[in-house]
């Protein structure tokens, strides 16, 4: 028998098999993975809880930097205002 019959002589078999015990080995599958299942859903919501607290904490970092820049352009125009104050030629009269 060449590769490509036992191929599809395979798949017709499986096909056969799934149709006939198909409701028992979803219940076997069912049965043997509701722990696993249940283990998936709990780190699901364990990576939820975490990943709210890691946004809400980059939120106020973000707003503290925010401020950060915010004095930094104050203090840098200050700063430059008074440059030009003290390289602007004074008035001649």
């Amino acid at each position: 028998m060449r590769t490509s019959e036992a191929f599809a002589l395979g798949t017709i078999m499986g096909g056969v098999a799934v149709w006939i015990w198909g409701k028992e080995i979803e219940g076997y599958v069912g049965e043997k993975t509701r722990g696993l299942r249940a283990q998936a859903a709990d780190a699901m919501l364990a990576v939820e809880e975490k990943t709210g607290q890691v946004l809400d904490g980059s939120g106020s970092s973000l707003r503290r930097a925010e401020s950060v820049l915010q004095d930094t352009k104050e203090r840098v125009s200050t700063a430059l205002r008074a440059g030009q104050d003290a390289i602007r030629p004074g008035a001649t009269s």
